[in-house]
């Protein structure tokens, strides 16, 4: 599949879309739902000097995302603006032959810093499940060391900037950092790392209006602690051999906005030794700081530690934990960790957890 035919794919999706009479609504919407389509360009990231063969590979793709714009006055007094939600597939060409083509599901969060105006500004964050074509292989693609595994998790940080020209047609312009790993549950996996720019129309199927700006009630600066369990799977580095992550997270943290928060954290984690280990070191312990954001149930979060213990699969003394997680009732949270040292993700786990 080429770029050209992706463009052309999606392009007949949005005027079929846009062109169904039953979708098109005159009724004011709280929740009106919008169709894009987002041609766009990145740049491979070289991040350690095995991929130095990828220096100057621009990958090219195309994104159709369908997304709503959540206009209640509940949504705006719990994230203190309004939000979109949404779901983006994207064909990604990495224009190279080792790398191949992706094709990936995104699912998205965007809250609005400016929300009315001919111009709108947002944040946005993502994660989903990407298939990619050409993984490592000891015979046929022993260069590729970025990913060995046909399914990985891509993630998602960036910014998005509409002009909306009609009330109802938009020119979107998107900046984003995007990352693409196995989370390490098979070797090679030195991941894929591109910042991209986009520029693409958007088209939104209802009627809706912008509610003024209301003051927002007063609300408590909370104060969490929470405790979390989890778990992932580690392929060693000689392709043999599977190995079992166990770790237990104490975090906490303290409100400084409606939608963010400061953490303090303590990280213990076992990770099963190499078969061929001689002196296994399998345990780490390691103080870490950082952010959320918070976005009603979901928290997603971006952590920074030093190991006062350190096992011997950590490559160097920092790590980095990014995280996505979702309060599934007043105790109970749930969610997946992304542990890393610099720009190599170590594992991904699943983790659960109570609030204490």
């Amino acid at each position: 599949m080429t770029i050209k035919g992706a463009k052309v794919g999606c392009l007949y999706c949005l005027l079929f879309l846009i062109s169904c009479p039953g979708l098109t609504q005159t009724n004011q919407s709280e929740k009106p739902l919008f169709l894009s389509i987002s041609p766009y360009i990145g740049k491979f990231q070289v991040h350690t000097k095995s991929l130095y063969p990828y220096n100057g590979v621009h990958p090219t793709g195309i994104e159709l995302e369908a997304s709503q714009l959540i206009l209640t006055k509940r949504i705006r007094e719990r994230f203190g603006t309004f939000i979109k939600v949404g779901f983006g597939f994207n064909y990604l060409n990495f224009n190279h032959e080792d790398l191949g083509h992706t094709i990936t599901t995104l699912a998205y969060l965007e809250p609005f810093l400016k929300t009315s105006g001919h111009w709108r500004i947002s944040a946005k964050v993502g994660a989903g499940l990407a298939y990619l074509s050409n993984p490592y292989h000891a015979t046929f693609n022993p260069q590729n060391l970025t990913y060995s595994t046909h399914l990985a998790f891509p993630l998602y940080a960036g910014a998005n900037a509409y002009y909306f020209f009609t009330k109802q047609w938009a020119i979107k312009v998107s900046a984003s950092y995007q990352h693409i790993s196995n989370g390490g549950i098979k070797q090679p996996n030195l991941g894929i790392n591109y910042p991209v720019i986009a520029l693409g129309i958007e088209h939104t199927f209802n009627a809706y209006a912008i509610p003024p700006k209301r003051a927002l009630t007063n609300y408590s600066k909370n104060k969490r602690l929470d405790l979390l369990l989890g778990y992932s799977l580690k392929e060693d580095t000689t392709h043999t051999n599977t190995r079992h992550v166990v770790n237990v997270q104490g975090n906490y943290s303290m409100d400084i906005s409606r939608i963010n928060a400061l953490n303090l954290a303590c990280l213990v984690e076992y990770q099963q030794a190499p078969a061929l280990s001689q002196t296994p070191k399998e345990l780490s312990v390691a103080p870490l700081v950082g952010h959320e954001f918070l976005f009603g149930q979901i928290f997603f979060g971006q952590q920074i530690g030093v190991y006062l213990i350190r096992g011997e699969e950590a490559s160097n003394a920092l790590l980095q934990n990014y995280y996505l997680r979702y309060k599934v009732n007043r105790r109970i949270i749930a969610g997946i960790n992304l542990k890393a040292h610099g720009r190599v993700a170590d594992y991904l786990a699943i983790q659960l957890g109570v609030r204490l």
